[in-house]
């Protein structure tokens, strides 16, 4: 009777029942728009632009379209990894700097808006010409993902537990130990609460570059068979492209909730 009281306290604590009822009826909510989706384009709901889902789906057993689609996703998903990175690591960098040095914050603030109001229609073609077509994709999935990082960085800094930032002043620590030692650990779940949101931004700032003129992606993958009225496989590129999208915002959810029962 204690192993069993002691097992079920253990699932109870790895499995909390309020997730377990979320992630029931968000499985559910899935479930149901998938129904909806193959309903409406059985019946032509929405005329030839939503075809039903099983005829999107069959879409993956024609081995040249799926080896274009797989192909494509390999290089949009490279492309969306690598602008993640860059302008999660541009947007932390800002915010420490803003940190260490207070007189650069309003100036940082307001680059930090400038840039992210530039719209893409128009920062895109400068890209092209300055940076080239292959690095386009990247840098415009860089950009909103800088802004983003920069804000959750800034104010997961400004969070930090007040009564021990006043002991490290009081003991005379430097501003670089009181940022490494308390504050940015104190930011981690701001900063992957951030990263959730900038999974989707990545990936759309990365399918935005390549309608530039990139080689390969899905974002060319949709123009292409948008202009040629491909409907079930331009459907196809745009489900390939939501489930990463909510692949990652899932795996991202996953850490902040480890990363705040540890801090907790």
């Amino acid at each position: 009777m204690k192993t069993s009281s002691s097992a079920s306290i253990d699932v109870g604590r790895l499995w909390p029942r309020e997730s377990m009822n979320m992630l029931a009826a968000q499985i559910v909510g899935v479930v149901v728009l998938l129904l909806a989706w193959q309903f409406a384009g059985t019946h032509a709901l929405a005329g030839k632009t939503l075809p039903p889902l099983t005829d999107v789906l069959h879409i993956f057993t024609i081995s040249w379209r799926r080896a274009l689609l797989l192909r494509s996703a390999a290089s949009t998903l490279g492309s969306a990894l690598i602008g993640l990175a860059a302008g999660s690591l541009l947007g932390i960098a800002t915010a420490m700097l803003t940190r260490l040095l207070p007189m650069l914050e309003p100036g940082l603030d307001r680059l930090s808006v400038v840039v992210n109001a530039m719209p893409v229609i128009a920062l895109g073609p400068v890209l092209i010409i300055t940076a080239g077509r292959e690095a386009t994709p990247p840098l415009l999935a860089a950009v909103p993902v800088f802004f983003q990082m920069y804000v959750a960085t800034t104010a997961g800094i400004a969070g930090a537990e007040k009564t021990t930032l006043q002991y490290l002043r009081a003991t005379g620590a430097s501003h670089w130990t009181t940022l490494l030692r308390l504050e940015l650990p104190s930011a981690l779940p701001t900063l992957i609460s951030g990263l959730k949101v900038c999974v989707t931004t990545a990936m759309l700032g990365a399918i935005v570059g390549e309608w530039f003129g990139a080689a390969r992606g899905l974002g060319i993958v949709i123009l292409n068979t948008m202009q040629n009225f491909q409907i079930p496989l331009l459907w196809a590129a745009v489900l390939i492209t939501a489930s990463i999208a909510l692949l990652g915002y899932v795996l991202m959810s996953m850490a902040e909730r480890f990363v705040s029962r540890r801090m907790a």
